[in-house]
């Protein structure tokens, strides 16, 4: 008997802080390992754990806006046929961004049917106890967590809680086929980048050419046009 595939969904929050290759790897790998119809870029408004000197949101948004750009050519040249939206869901709302309430609030915008699962890497995950009513999470999505060479997945759940035990799993039918509730995690991801060691490199005159190597040229130009990160 056949089985119905459920609406899914990808929801890819951060700071975005600049946008770099491993967010658009991320949303690449996931959008083939969960066969999402849709993924939400989501840059953070006021992210609560982040120190006040983040870049202005205008700017973080105008950046998210050319890796979304992208990220869609990425798509094309591979067939992929994922919808990529960016929402300012989290800057409009006044006060501190919790992921607890955006994802309340994309459940109740696409009902209880839809498969949606909040996208992040293993390092997230490490210091997922520090998110704000973090257990709650898995009553509106899933969770899909992608290793990094640095923080493998068996290293960030020994620093974790065993809340989530009954809940991980390494089969992604399982998020395919229900609508929240599950943990995934995927090993085949291996992306070693981070927004705030190419912030420093911006800092300590990294070379061009790395830098080209971790930020896709159209968010590069942006940054370079403003002058971002520049003076520390």
């Amino acid at each position: 008997m056949d089985i119905k595939k459920r609406k899914a969904i990808g929801i890819l929050g951060g700071t975005f802080d600049p946008p770099h290759w491993g967010h658009l790897r991320l949303a690449e790998h996931f959008s083939r390992v969960l066969q999402l119809d849709h993924i939400i870029w989501m840059p953070a408004g006021q992210p609560w754990q982040k120190s006040s000197d983040i870049t202005p949101a205008k700017h973080r948004l105008a950046m998210s806006e050319y890796a979304i750009e992208t990220l869609h050519d990425l798509f094309v040249d591979h067939h992929i046929y994922t919808k990529i939206e960016i929402s300012t869901l989290e800057m409009a709302r006044e006060g501190p961004s919790y992921a607890i309430d955006t994802a309340k609030e994309i459940r109740a915008l696409y009902g209880p049917d839809v498969s949606i699962t909040w996208l992040m890497g293993a390092d997230s995950w490490a210091n997922i106890k520090t998110w704000h009513q973090w257990p709650e999470l898995p009553k509106y999505v899933h969770l899909a967590v992608a290793s990094r060479p640095e923080t493998t997945l068996d290293n960030a759940n020994e620093a974790n809680t065993t809340v989530f035990a009954d809940k991980q799993t390494s089969d992604p039918q399982l998020l395919q086929l229900s609508p929240l509730g599950h943990v995934l995690f995927d090993q085949s991801l291996q992306i070693n980048l981070s927004s705030s060691a190419l912030r420093d490199g911006f800092y300590n005159s990294t070379s061009w050419d790395e830098l080209a190597d971790a930020i896709p040229p159209l968010v590069l130009d942006y940054i370079e046009a403003k002058g971002l990160y520049r003076n520390k």
